[in-house]
């Protein structure tokens, strides 16, 4: 770990510790505190809304208690009367009351009607509470309060509810009535929400005051840090350029001392050869040694060519990088089998010799990589020309590459990169659509020439 590292941890690491640390604090204190406080208003609310339950009961045994207790016209004809009461004794927009028997027979429900008459003994709410059972056990008990699910009428649909039950015992039924609780829940969310947005605009200011520290320390270290990187790059960018020239310096000697001086010993060997098959006619074994030996130095010339090729063509530098292109083509073709299409347009001087040899190297690590690799049998090299930069397309259509595509790519892929970066370029590896592999390349063409063309 350098001392830049070290020094940055040191300021950085205290910041971020007490920031945690009074956050920390902040966020689980004011928890409790969220929790107190709507633990306090729910019971508030729950016990305003018990005592209003219990007036409403005392309301309705207030309308029904003569007609109860004196049965005027018998006890059928009582009860039918006080269900017309109760059917229409009803408070604000979901207020109601309700009557079962003991059994758990619906008599009375003005907004669902369709439960009069039926069963509910084993009925459950959305939580699998037993509803009326609870009730009915809250009324035998003298009177008692019991929560859960019920369909809200103005709204349509199921609702937090309180419900108060009471024991009319004389003619078996139980008495009760309710009020929903979701505008509990509601004023609960309300203060959450609001105790919420307190503990997080303390955290947001705790955070931006750690991140201004942060910025700060990291900015001055980072200054230094980038300088220094980027003179560093910038020299490994002058090397890695220094190096490729180099190392093309060192192919075209070695190509033009094959060409001219180790091949041209072997065409003048092959001339001594030949004459002494021409003169060997009498010696048969003679003749058919000195055969041998021409088939043997013909395969070596053309060897030590195509090595001097590979190393550095000559038509690169006597014909162009156009020219170049179809010439490499061609030769993958016929050694391979792959057909190979090449449109190249020639870009002449508005390109650096080095640029061209960049884009040659490229082109020839591609086609290298095809025929090994891609199972292609067609490959298209396209090189346009522009008013600015020229744009060079290597595409196949092998198997293409592996899923996911590699960030990087193996070394052949590095070294041609560097070389296209080197000269301000830039290259692209993606994936056809119909399949196989596209490598684009664009450089920029010298801005000069391209002015004066």
């Amino acid at each position: 770990m350098t001392f830049k590292t070290k020094l940055l941890l040191i300021t950085i690491l205290p910041l971020i510790a007490v920031s945690f640390l009074i956050g920390g604090v902040t966020y689980f204190q004011s928890r409790k505190l969220i929790e107190a406080e709507t633990r306090s208003v729910e019971e508030r609310i729950l016990s305003s809304k018990r005592q209003e339950i219990q007036n409403y009961i005392s309301l309705a045994l207030t309308s029904i208690e003569q007609i109860y207790e004196e049965e005027p016209g018998g006890r059928q004809a009582a009860q039918e009367e006080v269900k017309e009461i109760l059917n229409n004794l009803t408070f604000d927009y979901d207020g109601y009351f309700f009557v079962y028997t003991m059994d758990g027979t619906n008599v009375v429900h003005p907004k669902l009607p369709h439960l009069v008459g039926g069963n509910w003994w084993e009925l459950k709410d959305d939580n699998g509470n037993y509803v009326i059972q609870n009730l009915i056990a809250a009324a035998k008990s003298g009177g008692g309060f019991h929560r859960y699910v019920w369909h809200k009428p103005s709204v349509g649909y199921v609702a937090g509810k309180i419900g108060y039950a009471i024991h009319l015992e004389k003619w078996g039924w139980m008495l009760g009535t309710g009020l929903y609780t979701d505008d509990i829940s509601r004023e609960v969310i309300a203060i959450r929400a609001d105790f919420a947005t307190s503990i997080r605009q303390t955290l947001l200011v705790t955070f931006l005051i750690t991140l201004a520290g942060i910025v700060i320390a990291g900015s001055l270290i980072a200054g230094v840090r980038f300088s220094e990187q980027r003179f560093a790059d910038s020299k490994l960018k002058e090397l890695t350029n220094r190096i490729f020239q180099v190392q093309e310096q060192e192919r075209k000697r070695v190509s033009t001392e094959l060409h001219d001086s180790i091949s041209q010993l072997l065409v003048s060997v092959r001339y001594g050869v030949e004459m002494i098959h021409s003169e060997a006619t009498r010696e048969p074994d003679l003749q058919m040694q000195a055969a041998k030996c021409l088939t043997t130095l013909d395969g070596t010339i053309a060897e030590v060519r195509r090595i001097s090729r590979d190393l550095r063509p000559s038509v690169l530098d006597d014909m162009g990088l156009a020219a170049a292109l179809g010439s490499l083509g061609k030769e993958i073709q016929n050694q391979s089998g792959i057909k190979v299409s090449v449109d190249a347009e020639q870009c002449h001087s508005r390109l650096s010799d080095g640029a061209k040899t960049a884009l040659y190297r490229v082109v020839q690590e591609c086609m290298t990589n095809v025929a090994r690799h891609s199972q292609a049998n067609k490959v298209n090299i396209d090189l346009k020309v522009g008013a600015q930069s020229l744009t060079l397309c290597v595409e196949d259509n092998g198997i293409g590459l592996p899923r996911p595509l590699p960030k990087t790519g193996g070394l052949g892929f590095r070294n041609m990169r560097e070389r296209i970066e080197t000269y301000g370029g830039k290259l692209i590896l993606s994936r056809r659509s119909s399949g196989g592999t596209r490598i684009k390349v664009q450089m920029p063409l010298d801005n000069a020439a391209a002015q004066a063309a």
